[in-house]
């Protein structure tokens, strides 16, 4: 069971001075908004918890600022800032604004004018890649060409590294590299690229788990905090034990935390090199 859950405020009235002529402005009236906020997930669904899901009461209250506030010639612009405030909610994924104005400064007759705005938010996720079998690099190049291709736009690239591998040992060295992607897809969607990445370089189900493998693309953390469901969880549960994910993962997330505010520096700086050795690997880099 899968649920999408959508916070609505419809019909928020609000006292503004919004308008092109000088008069609105001036004069100032009631303007109606109306919020569908889709939501990325919603605990609060079985938690009964507030803090799991949008608390509309604050929201409204800000939405109400938004529109008391400074004047705007544009009710676009007015929208504009409403989708962000609604996007700046951790579960929030899509949003629906409606800002109506009953009173027009136009010689017709008509009942209100309006904008319909709709913004989806975009996220920032961080990849952990690697590969231990055939070409290695032609396998981690595989990788970042696929992800762009399935529209997500890649921020950065690590270095790559020439890792040990963990927990079985008797097999080739991997190579290693992280990335930092935009994108407005849910971390739903980015498991389903990322698993559709594998197999598309090779990677088939019933292996052995910790094994070799032509291509491994991991989400490892994302913008927005905790994320648990049945098949996913971010940040990846065993990132922090391990050097040839931190190493290239702080090349691209310089000053990143863990969740007890550790800097993701020093957490690397506690695993030992010579447990589990990581080296610049000098042959070639990501494009």
């Amino acid at each position: 069971m899968s649920d999408v859950v959508t916070v609505v405020i419809r019909g928020l009235e609000v006292f503004g001075r919004h308008g092109v002529f000088a008069a609105e402005q001036e004069l100032g009236q009631r303007f109606i908004v109306d919020v569908e906020l889709v939501l990325l997930s919603c605990p609060g669904v079985t938690s009964d918890a507030l803090a799991d899901t949008v608390d509309y009461g604050t929201l409204s209250a800000d939405i109400a600022e938004i529109v008391a506030g400074p004047s705007r010639q544009l009710l676009e612009y007015l929208a504009g800032a409403i989708a962000d405030r609604a996007l700046g909610e951790s579960y929030a994924h899509r949003v629906t604004v409606e800002v109506r104005k009953p009173h027009v400064a136009l010689p017709y007759t008509l009942t209100e004018t309006a904008v319909r705005l709709e913004r989806t938010r975009e996220m920032t996720y961080w990849l952990g890649i690697g590969s231990n079998l055939g070409d290695r690099f032609a396998h981690l190049q595989g990788i970042v060409d696929a992800v762009r291709d399935a529209g997500v736009e890649i921020d950065a690239l690590s270095p790559i590294y020439d890792t040990a591998p963990r927990e079985i040992t008797d097999q080739p060295s991997f190579l290693n590299a992280a990335l930092r992607v935009r994108t407005t897809k849910t971390p739903r969607e980015m498991l389903t690229i990322a698993k559709g990445v594998e197999r598309q370089l090779g990677r088939t189900g019933g292996g052995v788990r910790f094994g070799p493998r032509p291509a491994d693309c991991d989400i490892l953390v994302w913008d927005g905090g905790h994320w648990e469901d049945a098949h996913l969880e971010i940040p990846h549960p065993r990132m922090l034990e391990r050097r040839f994910v931190l190493v290239p993962l702080c090349d691209v997330a310089p000053g990143a935390t863990d969740a007890t505010g550790r800097l993701l520096t020093d957490v690397l700086g506690a695993l030992h090199p010579e447990e589990q050795p990581v080296n610049l690997w000098p042959d070639g880099e990501l494009g």
